[in-house]
């Protein structure tokens, strides 16, 4: 007797029970990847034929549950509080409002295509494959954008007397003056494996090599960190260098913490991804690719479970009525400072671990500005730091040569910077960013015009900026979100290893989908869907 093949027994099962029985079996026979459940999924177009879910919130992860759950099969409706999709996806131009709880700023900037400002999102690493996959399945062009450029600025009132140094001097010195120490401290006595005359040899070549010393092994500056005065023509010096600048003086700033190694941070590359004309062209994509099942300005007053899944109740904004949905399933995307306060039948152990997790109220201002960066400056893209609390300013990679641009004037990124911007007046936060700016560009004040400013943790229903997980919370709260309870499952990037990014959203719902697809294939007796 000739032994069934797996092919066989997926066939039998599809046979007996559908597609989901067939899902279910090849789960059981190991075909389907579990190991890696944030993976897309791949389900039959008839998966989820006669299974209800409403899904909370149209922010990335809610847009794209949507968007697989309904090529699946699924009847899906979407809840969204806000008039529009995107979620903190939010990018703003000339003629826009921005709204807080407590305050309402019109953006007075020329409107034109290239002028605008990513209050939310703004990059995309280059290996976010997920994010960049719809992209491209959507047909939203994307372009390089610069992320860390050698012409911006460092700033640190604590070194050089406050004066900005070149990011191409401070990266470069740092590295030489690494290169020379290493290499007067080269002992074949100091290596765990025997060391060859050759091999010393080849590494004082490297140290050489990779902190452009001279063959004596000192460090006396190079061509990386720039000519005294640019070369041209005639009879000039090719060798005559900028001086380098003090070590001590590099010791007292706080360049070599973290800032000088920033391009070399997996998610902050030199170069990286943004959308042709701003962030909210991949959520303007999904939700005109979702129709009508995205109901805008419905608020969600609370949630029950049922007998047989939950109970969804929300009204029209404005309206005291309520309205009723029924549903086995219900995804939740809603950041939690916000769902905490919606009235929930989540079990205790959620209820107590949702106030634990902790959000990041970031803040970013933005101004307009003729492009004095490229005229006077020679930067193109790229970020320059301060030790003002304004952190950063970004310059944009788009519309180069354009007579204006929108440059970001402070990105607040820290817990406590984010409480402090947050207690500050609308023309407090001006005043801090330009502070800042003053200390890269002098000047800036002068040059920046139409300042705006956002604090995540006053934007109504956001009510913060990403989720930051310290390692308590991570081992003893975490896990209480990667699993459903009952029949709501959670989705966003603070159920991700991957927070504050559109990536960490999107393998959450990956995620949550394996989980939702494993408890539909366990279940013969598939819910009729309800009629709306």
């Amino acid at each position: 007797m000739t032994m069934p093949t797996r092919a066989d027994l997926l066939q039998l099962a599809q046979a007996a029970g559908g597609d989901a029985a067939a899902y279910s079996a090849a789960m059981a026979l190991q075909l389907v990847n579990t190991e890696r459940a944030d993976r897309r999924p791949s389900l039959p177009s008839d998966f989820g034929r006669g299974n209800r879910i409403v899904i909370l919130g149209a922010g990335i992860a809610g847009m794209i549950a949507a968007y697989e759950l309904r090529k699946a099969g699924f009847s899906v409706t979407v809840l969204e509080s806000r008039p529009r999709a995107g979620g903190r996806i939010l990018t703003v131009r000339g003629g826009d409002t921005l709204e807080e709880i407590d305050s309402s700023q019109s953006v007075l900037w020329d409107q034109e295509s290239h002028l605008y400002f990513n209050a939310g999102p703004a990059r995309l690493p280059q290996h976010h494959t997920e994010i960049v996959g719809y992209y491209r399945e959507l047909g939203v062009p994307l372009e390089v954008m610069i992320n860390d450029n050698r012409g911006a600025y460092f700033q640190d009132a604590a070194a050089f007397g406050g004066i900005a140094q070149r990011s191409r001097a401070v990266i470069n010195d740092i590295r030489g003056f690494v290169a020379e120490l290493a290499y007067k401290s080269v002992n074949p006595a100091s290596f765990e494996q025997p060391v060859s005359l050759e091999d010393l040899d080849q590494i004082r070549n490297l140290l050489i090599e990779f902190g452009a010393l001279d063959r004596r092994g000192r460090y006396c500056g190079s061509e990386r960190i720039g000519h005294r005065e640019p070369l041209g023509a005639g009879f000039q010096n090719e060798s005559d260098f900028n001086i380098p600048l003090e070590f001590r003086e590099l010791l007292r700033s706080d360049f070599w913490r973290h800032k000088s190694n920033f391009g070399e941070l997996l998610d902050s590359a030199a170069t990286i991804l943004q959308p042709v004309g701003g962030m909210d062209k991949i959520s303007d994509a999904l939700s005109s690719s979702l129709g009508n099942l995205i109901l805008y300005n419905a608020q969600v007053v609370r949630l029950e479970r049922t007998d047989d899944g939950a109970r969804v109740v929300w009204r029209q904004s404005g309206s005291e009525v309520d309205q009723v949905f029924e549903a086995p399933y219900v995804i939740c995307t809603i950041p939690f400072p916000v769902l905490q306060k919606i009235p929930a039948d989540f079990s205790p152990a959620v209820k107590v671990a949702m106030p634990r997790v902790e959000y990041i109220n970031g803040g970013k201002v933005a101004f307009q500005a003729r492009r004095f960066w490229e005229t006077e400056h020679s930067i193109y893209g790229g970020i320059s730091w301060t030790s003002e609390q304004g952190t950063q300013v970004w310059y944009p990679s788009h519309g180069l040569h354009r007579e204006k641009g929108i440059l970001v004037g402070a990105f607040i990124q820290t817990s406590a910077a984010g409480e402090a911007f947050a207690d500050l007046s609308l023309e407090g936060r001006l005043a801090m960013a330009l502070r800042g700016g003053e200390r890269i560009h002098p000047g800036f004040s002068r040059k920046a015009e139409g300042g705006v400013s956002i604090s995540w943790k006053k934007v109504p229903h956001s009510m913060g900026g990403w989720a930051h997980w310290e390692p308590d919370t991570r081992s003893e709260v975490y896990p209480h979100f990667v699993e459903p309870d009952g029949p709501f499952y959670f989705a966003g990037e603070h159920i991700s290893n991957m927070t504050g990014w559109q990536e960490g959203a999107i393998r959450s719902v990956f995620f949550m989908i394996s989980k939702l697809a494993e408890r539909v294939a366990s279940h013969s007796d598939n819910h009729a869907v309800p009629a709306l």
